[in-house]
């Protein structure tokens, strides 16, 4: 997935989960995250962000100039970090049991990994006349710029909690029906089982069905210009004045706040 993010007005975002690798290149504002593990990493106007995936973090994103916070995002597949020369490359630099720090800070980009970067970002774009091996190679060559760098991507291990499936299974189809007994169903359960596992885990089917959907309202709103009321739909909300009822209660702010007068809402 490839990203643009902008923000008319600074916010602060928590219990994010991220389960890709991302490359963030802030172009205006600050950006500071907070793993649930590891310290704080704070990053400046023409630096970069590596965010490990398989994590839960917390944003905030600051505006220094008075108009607006501006990032791009690139975040990698296993398909794609899978390749075995890349693997191989990566083993000499950091064995693949060796654990990586959650949030790393690129202070300096070089210029072939900022064109790279580019490339990829324009890569991902869709196009039927672009064949997916190119936007796999252009990936892998932003990959291998972060590992001249001494930085390594890595697919992090499957989740075996019952709240990981169940995020994965819910991705597919953010707008869908997702009741419990289906869910339990799917996952080859009875609805008992289901309810207790989560216990377990501290969370329960309704809120990881509402988490899901906001963390996905809070990329489209960032990432895209659509309507506030199409995202309301794409997530899985008939009524967009209840969607941003359930949006504020997540996060804090209206949706309306994520763009604020940078696109003009």
């Amino acid at each position: 997935m490839a990203a643009h993010v902008m923000q008319g007005e600074g916010l602060e975002i928590v219990r994010i989960r991220v389960d890709r690798p991302a490359l963030i290149r802030v172009d205006r504002g600050i950006k500071t995250v907070k793993p649930a593990r590891g310290p704080a990493v704070r990053v400046l106007p023409g630096q970069a962000l590596l965010l490990a995936g398989g994590q839960t973090v917390d944003f905030h994103n600051r505006i220094t100039d008075g108009e607006r916070y501006e990032a791009r995002w690139l975040m990698f597949s296993g398909t794609v970090l899978a390749d075995p020369y890349y693997l191989a490359a990566t083993e000499r630099i950091s064995p693949a049991d060796a654990g990586l720090p959650p949030a790393r800070a690129l202070r300096g980009v070089p210029a072939g990994l900022e064109e790279a970067f580019e490339r990829a970002r324009s890569g991902l774009a869709p196009d039927p006349s672009r064949p997916d091996a190119v936007v796999r190679q252009q990936l892998l060559e932003v990959a291998h710029w972060l590992l001249a760098e001494g930085l390594v991507l890595r697919v992090p291990a499957d989740d075996a909690r019952i709240s990981g499936r169940i995020r994965a299974m819910l991705s597919t189809q953010l707008d869908g029906d997702w009741s419990s007994p289906a869910i339990a169903k799917a996952l080859a359960m009875s609805e008992a089982t289901l309810r207790r596992r989560l216990s377990v885990e501290g969370i329960t089917l309704r809120e990881l069905i509402a988490d899901v959907r906001m963390a996905s309202a809070l990329i489209l709103l960032q990432a895209t210009s659509r309507q506030v009321s199409d995202i309301a739909l794409a997530v899985g909300y008939d009524s967009p004045s209840r969607f941003a009822v359930r949006f504020r209660d997540r996060f804090g702010f209206a949706p309306t706040a994520v763009r604020g007068h940078a696109r003009g809402m």
